[in-house]
């Protein structure tokens, strides 16, 4: 069963998600290895500047902050094996951070969500590209769904029993806007 707070920002960022989904083209055929090191280069460039903020904020222990903040290592790990630079420019543009508040927990759900996409497109690569480097798309491994339920619960307590699903909504739709835009730049997304 999904959360009403879930359920407000799957459909409030439904069409912003599907439009990024739609310009990466990891899941289909055959998978350029250069512009799959490019995607994950443009990606460490948003990701890195904005988890170093995200997960900084004073969240409550069980939110489990310091576990979450590794993503960008990840994508080091795999810009290293690939023995791909990891230099790229750095986003200015990521949503503002202030304090672990509806709109923070906005922009963490794209944070945390991108993770079950994640796992899904590791499973496909595998099988379509399996030399290519896949830690950060196969991101908390086991602990994806035990991980994601604990994000939603404390969304729902933190966003939904204060009613501040539109803060929540506004940072997950700043979130996607702001990767898609950068990811663009990037030339890490189809036209």
């Amino acid at each position: 069963m999904i959360s009403p707070v879930h359920q407000v920002l799957r459909d409030g960022t439904r069409e912003r998600h599907e439009t990024l989904d739609r310009g990466l083209a990891l899941a289909e055929g055959h998978v350029d290895r250069d512009r799959y090191l490019n995607y994950l280069c443009a990606l460490l460039g948003w990701l890195e500047p904005l988890e170093r903020r995200l997960w900084q904020l004073d969240w409550p222990a069980s939110l489990r902050a310091q576990e979450r903040g590794g993503k960008s290592a990840w994508l080091r790990q795999d810009l290293a094996e690939a023995e791909a630079g990891a230099d790229a420019p750095r986003c200015r543009d990521t949503p503002a951070l202030d304090a672990p508040d509806a709109y923070a927990l906005g922009v963490a759900y794209v944070v945390e969500g991108s993770q079950l996409g994640g796992r899904f497109l590791a499973k496909r690569l595998e099988d379509v590209a399996p030399a290519l480097p896949l830690r950060y798309l196969r991101g908390y491994g086991e602990q994806v769904g035990p991980l994601w339920k604990e994000f939603l619960l404390h969304l729902d307590s933190e966003a939904g029993a204060q009613g501040r699903e539109p803060q929540a909504l506004q940072g997950a739709c700043d979130a996607f806007d702001s990767l898609t835009a950068w990811l663009r730049s990037q030339q890490a997304l189809r036209t």
